[in-house]
C-alpha cells in the first residue's frame, strides 16, 4: 500500500508541474480528442449501417467469421 501511494504521489506532482508547465488545455488536449473518437465512432457506425446495410452486412459477417476462427483456434491449441 504504501507503495501504491507514493506512485500516486508522483503521478500528482508530476501532472502539477506539466499543468504548470503547459498550462491544463494543453495537456489535457489528448484526452478531449479521444472522447470525441470514441462519440464519433458510433455515430459513423450507426450512419454506415443506414447508407448502405448491405455492405455493412458483409463487413459484420467478415468480422464475426474472424472472430470465429480466432476462438477455433485457440481451442485446438
Amino acid at each position: 500500500m504504501p507503495g501504491r501511494l507514493w506512485s500516486l504521489g508522483v503521478f500528482l506532482v508530476a501532472l502539477g508541474i506539466a499543468a504548470y508547465a503547459v498550462g491544463w488545455d494543453t495537456l489535457l488536449w489528448l484526452p478531449r480528442v479521444v472522447l470525441d473518437s470514441l462519440f464519433w465512432v458510433p455515430a459513423a457506425i450507426l450512419e454506415a449501417v443506414s447508407t448502405s446495410p448491405a455492405t455493412f452486412g458483409v463487413i459484420a459477417l467478415g468480422v464475426i467469421l474472424m472472430v470465429f476462427a480466432r476462438m477455433k483456434g485457440r481451442r485446438r491449441d
